[in-house]
């Protein structure tokens, strides 16, 4: 079996993707997890995908077809689901690729999450998150998403919007939209379509995946929480990266021969397989103290409503 999930980040993408890996392993002993191969190497989060990131920095934001991803990228993503028993990918970097990623992969299962465009914001601040800085000096460029979303038509009233960014916040909300409003467009069928305020449908999605009537864990168990998927509980893994390939990649990063001639190492495998940790330790989830409050805009008003209406659509649409 293969699950596919899908949502921008601090979208309840790692928690729902632990839940369900965790699930698999108890049927079936192990798991295969891909954690957003588009930037990290492993669930460990720990050392950079850099043949990932290559084809995510160079390849169309939107795509909804896989011939127009390159040849390199498509065996890419063939990797990532070339692998016995059942795998379980999360990209929080593919919304505007869902149709093309899904050609490729063809999964079993097809989830989508949508988070509220306010709550997306709090938590991309109190965690100091970023959708143009996705870590490090790994930039991704504004000037060029903006262009695309320009050609591709994927905004119709681009230009209001765009003359009401004013900053950093700005963008990071215009990004949400466009990648929100791709995925609600998408021509996939049998997508399962959640909304992070009813994040706990998740126990009775599992439960029509995996055709059971019950479920050996509940999603509101603290061990599902977004910190224990980076650390052995309550799935344990070997790490995959090599500290001497990962130094040197980021040379070839640093020396433009990245970007320029897409001069990467590619590791020997993407993801990790993963078990049930019998002799588990919990993590206590970090308390961030920091009160922050997202002034309400005319523009993050207009794009948390219409995707909301849209989404709404989208459902009503499945249930006729």
């Amino acid at each position: 079996m293969h699950i596919l999930i899908y949502g921008v980040g601090r979208s309840g993408t790692k928690a729902v993707q632990l839940y369900l890996s965790y699930l698999i392993a108890q049927m079936e002993e192990e798991v295969w997890i891909n954690y957003e191969p588009y930037f990290w190497l492993d669930r460990k989060t720990k050392a950079v995908n850099f043949e990932g990131f290559y084809h995510h920095s160079h390849a169309p934001h939107f795509a909804d077809r896989a011939d127009q991803f390159s040849k390199s990228h498509i065996r890419f993503l063939n990797k990532l689901s070339g692998h016995s028993g059942s795998v379980v990918t999360k990209f929080i970097r593919g919304n505007g690729r869902v149709d093309a990623i899904n050609e490729v992969f063809t999964p079993d299962h097809c989830i989508i999450i949508v988070r509220d465009l306010y709550e997306v914001l709090l938590s991309v601040i109190k965690t100091e998150w970023d959708f143009w800085s996705v870590g490090w000096d790994y930039q991704v460029s504004w000037d060029a998403f903006v262009e695309e979303v320009k050609r591709k038509n994927i905004v119709e009233n681009i230009d209001w919007c765009l003359e009401r960014i004013e900053d950093r916040i700005d963008q990071n909300a215009f990004y949400w939209y466009t990648m929100n409003l791709t995925a609600l467009r998408s021509k996939q069928k049998n997508i399962h379509w959640i909304a992070y305020k009813q994040i706990g449908k998740i126990e009775e999605l599992a439960k029509l995946i995996f055709n059971v009537e019950s479920l050996p864990e509940l999603f509101r168990s603290r061990k599902f929480s977004g910190d224990n998927l980076h650390v052995d509980y309550p799935l344990q893994s070997i790490e995959t990266s090599s500290i001497r390939s990962h130094i040197m990649n980021q040379v070839l990063y640093k020396t433009l021969l990245f970007n320029k001639y897409g001069w990467f190492i590619p590791p020997q495998r993407t993801g990790s397989l993963a078990t049930i940790n019998k002799d588990y330790f919990l993590v206590e989830e970090k308390n961030i103290g920091t009160s922050v409050v997202i002034e309400k805009k005319d523009l993050y008003e207009f794009f948390n409503e219409d995707i909301k209406n849209k989404f709404e659509q989208v459902l009503a649409a499945g249930k006729a």
